[in-house]
């Protein structure tokens, strides 16, 4: 696994003008008003740089290299999740922490957009990694098809709960220690549901 690291790192470096513009782009937002966006952008952003280099492992003149090399399908997918979302919450960590110095907020509001950022975090990847591998060459227009379904449950739901101040009643009378809970839960019930899906179709897939 370790020489997979090695190896994604390189492919980082070579899109490091991307991400050191979008890193920038990040820090403005995180100094203004939008902080909330400038932190959960990266999560995003690095999951669609992790999507591409899946892509173009399953690319014919590069798998029948790559796998003929002794690794297993599931140290692949492990390391494709740690690089897509490891980085990108230490980053988000990183970038909250400026939030709250310039905006002087307290720990609780930090805590919350960090536990956020991790949620995003992990169902960017959890959507990236697996279309990518499914659909390869068709990943894009997959991808879009995926978050829009998303978007729109996400967007009944809170149409649906929504009361007069525009926040769900239900959300908005739970105790602190279920939003953390529940988002713990979704979290990793996300990520292991997308890495079983991941692992079933790369050990199905003709390398």
């Amino acid at each position: 696994m370790k020489g997979l690291v090695e190896r994604d790192m390189i492919a980082m470096g070579k899109n490091r003008l991307f991400l050191i513009v979008m890193l920038a782009l990040c820090v403005f937002y995180t100094v203004s008003d939008m902080y909330i966006m400038g932190v959960l952008l990266m999560p995003m952003l690095f999951s669609t740089v992790c999507g591409a280099m899946v892509r173009n492992d399953l690319s014919a003149p590069v798998r029948r290299t790559l796998f003929a090399m002794p690794f297993s399908a599931g140290e692949y997918i492990a390391e494709k999740y740690l690089i897509a979302t490891v980085p990108a919450c230490l980053l988000a960590v990183a970038l909250q922490a400026l939030s709250a110095v310039v905006h002087r907020q307290l720990f609780a509001q930090s805590a919350v957009v960090v536990v956020f950022a991790v949620l995003f975090t992990a169902l960017s990847a959890s959507i990236e990694i697996p279309v990518n591998i499914i659909f390869r060459d068709r990943a894009q227009l997959a991808r879009i098809c995926v978050l829009a379904v998303v978007m729109a449950i996400v967007a009944l739901a809170i149409f649906v709960g929504a009361g007069a101040d525009g926040v769900p009643s239900a959300i908005a009378a739970m105790p602190l220690w279920v939003w953390y809970g529940g988002a713990i839960a979704c979290t990793v019930a996300v990520l292991a549901s997308s890495v079983a899906v991941s692992l079933h179709a790369l050990r199905a897939a003709q390398l």
